[in-house]
C-alpha cells in the first residue's frame, strides 16, 4: 500500500455524505431508519477497439480496506483495499451527465471519448443508503488518448486493460462490485459484433 499514515479520526461534515435518522409508526410501533444521503454517480464501461480491450480502473477504497482489516478470516496481503472498478465519478457539478461522464474518463484514464451510449439507470443499495448510478458505454482508440490519467490530487488510479475473452478468468482474482459483471455480460449481449471483429 502506497498510502501512509491511515487512520480513524472523529466524524465531522463531508461535502460527499450526511447522515440520517427517519422516525415511523408502523402497526402502532415507533420505529427509526438510519442512513446515508449521498450523491449520484456516472459509471463507463469503455472498449478500446485498438487493443481490443475493456479499460477498467484499479483503486485504493478505504471502506473496502477497513472492512478487510476488520475481517479475521480475511488473509492480509498488499493489495488490501485495492479494487476493479469501471470508470465512475460523481454527479457533483451542474453538467450535462453525459459530460461529466467524459471529464471522469479524463481525469481517471486519459481518453476522451467522442461519444457515449446510455444503457440504463441503476439504484446503488436500498438499506443504508441509496443513490442513483447511470450506466454508459464507449468506444475508444489512441487517438482519444490526452493525457496519462490517473485521477484528481487525492486519487492514485491505475488503467487496467483486459480483453474479452480473459474477463472471467480475471474476474475470479479480483476485488469487484456486480456492475462490473453486468456491464461485461451487457456487453457481450448488445455488442455482439465487437465481440466477433478480428
Amino acid at each position: 500500500m502506497i498510502f501512509k499514515n491511515l487512520k480513524e479520526l472523529p466524524f465531522c461534515d463531508s461535502k460527499y455524505i450526511k447522515p440520517k435518522r427517519f422516525s415511523y409508526e408502523s402497526n402502532g410501533k415507533l420505529y427509526t431508519w438510519d442512513f446515508i444521503e449521498s450523491k449520484d454517480s456516472v459509471s463507463i464501461l469503455l472498449y478500446h477497439k485498438e487493443f481490443k480491450s475493456f479499460i477498467f480502473v484499479r483503486q485504493f477504497r478505504i471502506p473496502l480496506w477497513y472492512h478487510q482489516k476488520q475481517d479475521k478470516n480475511y488473509q492480509k496481503n498488499d493489495s488490501m483495499g485495492y479494487t476493479i472498478e469501471l470508470c465512475s465519478g460523481l454527479v457533483d457539478k451542474d453538467l450535462p451527465l453525459e459530460q461529466i461522464a467524459k471529464e471522469e474518463c479524463i481525469e481517471e484514464l486519459g481518453y476522451a471519448p467522442k461519444e457515449f451510449e446510455k444503457v440504463g439507470e441503476f439504484y446503488t443499495g436500498f438499506g443504508s443508503g441509496a443513490s442513483k448510478q447511470s450506466f454508459y458505454f464507449t468506444i475508444v482508440d489512441e487517438s482519444d488518448k490526452v493525457c496519462n490519467g490517473g485521477g484528481v490530487e487525492d486519487e492514485q488510479i491505475e488503467a487496467v486493460f483486459v480483453k474479452i475473452d480473459e474477463y472471467e478468468e480475471f474476474s475470479k482474482k479480483i476485488i469487484h462490485t456486480p456492475l462490473l459483471d453486468f456491464a461485461y455480460l451487457w456487453f457481450l449481449k448488445e455488442k455482439k459484433e465487437l465481440c466477433l471483429s478480428k
